[in-house]
């Protein structure tokens, strides 16, 4: 059986170092997008800003076919 491949951004913060280890426990493979590589046995490090559409669409179409793709972090959005 193939393992699921998650796609996390944000997964060297705060909440993707809890997050990224229950999901490779869980079974699934992650590939963590983020400024940082995530320094965890198991985990594909993409390094992108995620503010960055080019370097999105560069990351997100040389890693299609995602069963999931999961949000660590968002984009904060300021209305003048």
């Amino acid at each position: 059986m193939t393992r699921k491949r998650i796609l996390f951004t944000g997964g060297s913060g705060k909440a993707g170092r809890h997050v990224v280890p229950w999901l490779l426990d869980a079974g699934y493979r992650v590939v963590n997008v983020d400024l940082t590589p995530l320094d965890h046995p198991g985990v594909d490090n993409l390094t992108a800003d995620i503010t960055d559409s080019g370097q999105m669409f560069n990351v997100l179409t040389s890693y299609a076919n995602f069963d999931e793709l999961e949000p660590g972090t968002g984009v904060p959005r300021f209305d003048a």
